[in-house]
């Protein structure tokens, strides 16, 4: 079966982050928002405005941004828990029911499947999507800003955050311009995303309805 063009993964890719996004932000809307996390806003806005017109240092500014950045993340720490959950859903239990596809690589005819042709199981899926879509380093870096110290958490979430980056910019590499055109999440798991046999897929559907 042919692979997946690089073009038609990135496509799919960005179709699917828009929808979790569009999902997650449509459900954050309906929390209020706490007069807290407005006074951080509003906070981080006029640090902002203090350094570019000059009236702080790069120190006292990295100091102060730091410093909020943790407040408002241990605020919205809801919203994340929901992120999350939503990406576990959508990147996970929803390709475990239909073949392998995303709303995003069904609309690009492609699919995820074992290299090997066996059963694609839910654990392929939660490993491999949870390591290209941020799953598990968002999980830690929740768990660290509710749990750690605010020094642990700002070391902890840029170390990962740094893993997170290379672990994707290799993974595009190797999908962009390896001949197996598999990432290190497919790598991991022996999966590949290939195009999807529309004749086999109608049969299937005959198959269904009789």
């Amino acid at each position: 079966m042919n692979k997946a063009s690089f073009g038609a993964r990135v496509c799919a890719y960005l179709i699917d982050i828009f929808l979790v996004s569009f999902a997650t932000s449509f459900i954050s809307v309906m929390i209020p928002e706490s007069k807290s996390v407005e006074k951080l806003y509003k906070e981080q806005n006029e640090i902002i405005e203090k350094y570019s017109e000059g009236k702080m240092n790069m120190m006292t500014y990295l100091n102060q941004s730091l410093d909020l950045s943790y407040q408002l993340s241990r605020q919205t720490a809801l919203f994340s828990i929901i992120s999350i959950f939503f990406s576990i859903l959508y990147f996970c239990v929803y390709p475990f029911y239909h073949q392998g596809q995303t709303i995003g690589k069904n609309l690009l005819k492609i699919k995820v499947q074992k290299q090997d042709n066996s059963k694609l199981t839910m654990n392929d899926l939660v490993i491999r999507s949870s390591l290209i879509n941020s799953i598990f380093f968002n999980i830690i870096v929740t768990a660290l800003v509710l749990l750690a110290s605010k020094d642990v958490y700002i070391w902890g979430s840029t170390i990962l955050d740094t893993v997170q980056y290379l672990f994707v910019i290799i993974s595009v590499f190797l999908v962009a311009f390896s001949k197996e055109k598999n990432g290190l999440h497919d790598k991991l798991v022996q999966t590949e995303v290939v195009k999807v046999d529309l004749r086999i897929k109608e049969m299937e559907g005959e198959k269904c309805e009789s």
